[in-house]
């Protein structure tokens, strides 16, 4: 983050006169590669440091009170606990920071924004601890050995962009700066060195020194807005983000600040991340299915060749006939058809089979058709959604796209209040079926769920879960082909799965007794019937 040398100079020289000569009363870290020092002043007031060691994010400032302390940490650095500080030194050429102890002891902070950065501490016995760990053996080296040669900017390779050069080098300016000064010359910053003329690199010298002698001169730090991206930190108007968020005359409070908003960033794009990949799982998803009742719907020519061959084996003489695996047949315009058997099934079975597979594939059929509308409403609400979440520029804005999901695809399965769980399917028309797994479930969903105007189904004449239908409206009734569609369902979920016809009552929820003693049984009034053929949801009606 501090990506020149002058704003990490300003940061420790407004932390030395208030830590130098502090008793050091704790350090903790967390997962999150932060550290927090607490220390007590001479004046008898406690503060905390807060020093950040990871890529993209490595800094150092006081924390503001109001902050209050971190949660999640985890203790460190023992032996520094109660050791007075006494003093605090800013490597000459690298950005790296060491804090002494009284006692001997030495403190490392290597500030270098990249996955290197870290804080390696070598007590006065000469013990070596790193955080994190990982990277003890690149900081004992570069703790032990020569410093990082600079070289001046004109001594890259002749294909290196100006602004690399520029940002590389000795001046050590940080790519904003650098591109600043491309851009007052004049010059494209991506310009390759070789290709500039000497006019140009002599702009560019005069350019460098008016600059930095504007860092030097400058009592204000800014932070200035970026597209999508942390704010930037600067001593100095930038000609690419001329946006100002805020002046600060303290370095300290300007770091503290720019922290708190990427942090407040981070969040915010890894909460919109998230709900990007959920939305775009469903997508694929209603696509999938889509592309199956597609290829679903053109099997439906198979509905009247499978009742034709029924038709054709109840004419053949041998009804009772087993073991065969085909059978020739001829048709009543004299075409022949080899028809497959099943050779435990008699002749008669068998057509009574084909019959049966295009009852099934009709109905499948007929609720393939009636989902497609329902299917291709959510795909184009999902882009719209996605164009929502693009616009989004607040946690508040993707919260509500992630709350819509959320009513567009519950969960295959919802936990209700004492932990009990029950099957949840999206039916269409906003109303959704909610159905038992046991006597538990069934009785806290009837009983501890339901609303008196919900509609209350369950088979007739056996056991089996208790289904609740419901609607975005108090006491909606659905159409009828979607309460059938539901009674299939419940029916699907009980002991008369395997029937070819099953009566499922139904009737408002307000209408529905509990049975005492029994879990899960109960008493309907004012209840109807339907008929209907017990059938497995669609694999779109539960996500």
């Amino acid at each position: 983050m501090i990506a020149h040398r002058e704003t990490l100079r300003r940061v420790v020289h407004e932390l030395i006169p208030e830590v130098v000569g502090a008793q050091l009363v704790d350090v903790h870290h967390d997962r999150h590669r932060r550290l927090i020092f607490r220390l007590h002043l001479a004046s008898g007031e406690l503060v905390l440091i807060e020093v950040w060691l990871r890529a993209g994010l490595a800094t150092l400032f006081r924390r503001p009170a109001r902050w209050g302390m971190p949660e999640g940490l985890v203790p460190w650095a023992e032996e520094l606990w109660g050791a007075s500080l006494n003093s605090v030194l800013l490597h000459p050429s690298d950005r790296r920071v060491d804090v002494y102890t009284h006692r001997g002891d030495r403190l490392s902070l290597f500030l270098f924004g990249t996955a290197q950065s870290g804080a390696l501490l070598v007590s006065a016995e000469g013990s070596v601890r790193a955080l994190p760990p990982t990277v003890q053996q690149v900081l004992e080296s570069l703790w032990r050995g020569e410093p990082l040669q600079r070289v001046e900017w004109r001594a890259f390779r002749p294909e290196t962009p100006l602004y690399r050069a520029l940002a590389r080098s000795v001046l050590q300016l940080g790519v904003f700066y650098a591109r600043e000064i491309c851009l007052r010359c004049g010059i494209t910053p991506e310009r390759p060195l070789g290709e500039l003329s000497e006019g140009e690199q002599e702009r560019i010298e005069t350019e460098i020194h008016r600059l930095l002698e504007e860092l030097e001169q400058s009592s204000e730090v800014l932070l200035l807005k970026r597209s999508d991206a942390p704010p930037l930190l600067s001593l100095l108007p930038l000609r690419e983000y001329p946006e100002l968020i805020a002046r600060f005359s303290s370095m300290n409070e300007a770091v503290a600040e720019r922290v708190r908003r990427t942090l407040i960033l981070e969040a915010f794009q890894c909460e919109r991340d998230e709900v990007r990949q959920q939305l775009e799982r469903y997508r694929r998803r209603i696509s999938q299915h889509l592309a199956d009742i597609q290829e679903h719907l053109q099997q439906a020519s198979r509905i009247e060749l499978y009742r034709l061959w029924g038709y054709m084996l109840l004419s053949q003489p041998e009804l009772r006939q087993r073991g065969l695996t085909e059978l020739e047949v001829q048709d009543w315009e004299g075409k022949r058809h080899w028809i497959p058997l099943e050779p435990a099934l008699t002749v008669y079975e068998n057509a009574n089979s084909y019959f049966q597979r295009a009852r099934r594939m009709e109905a499948s059929l007929e609720r393939a058709r009636q989902q497609m509308p329902l299917l291709q409403r959510r795909y184009s609400e999902l882009l719209e959604l996605d164009g929502r979440l693009l616009r989004a520029v607040s946690r508040r804005d993707v919260r509500a796209v992630a709350q819509r999901l959320e009513e567009l695809f519950p969960p295959r399965e919802m936990q209700l209040r004492k932990g009990e769980r029950v099957r949840v399917f999206v039916l269409g028309n906003g109303f959704r079926l909610y159905v038992g797994k046991d006597a538990r479930s069934n009785d806290m969903l009837t009983f501890g769920f339901a609303r008196p105007h919900d509609l209350f189904l369950h088979v007739r004449g056996g056991a089996g879960s208790h289904g609740l239908l419901r609607g975005q409206r108090k006491g909606e009734l659905p159409p009828l082909e979607l309460l059938r569609h539901a009674a299939a369902i419940v029916a699907y979920y009980s002991e008369l799965r395997s029937a070819s016809s099953v009566p499922v009552a139904y009737t408002w929820r307000k209408y529905v007794r509990k049975v005492k003693g029994t879990p899960g049984a109960v008493r309907l009034e004012r209840e109807e019937v339907l008929w209907v053929r017990p059938m497995a949801p669609m694999g779109w009606e539960s996500w």
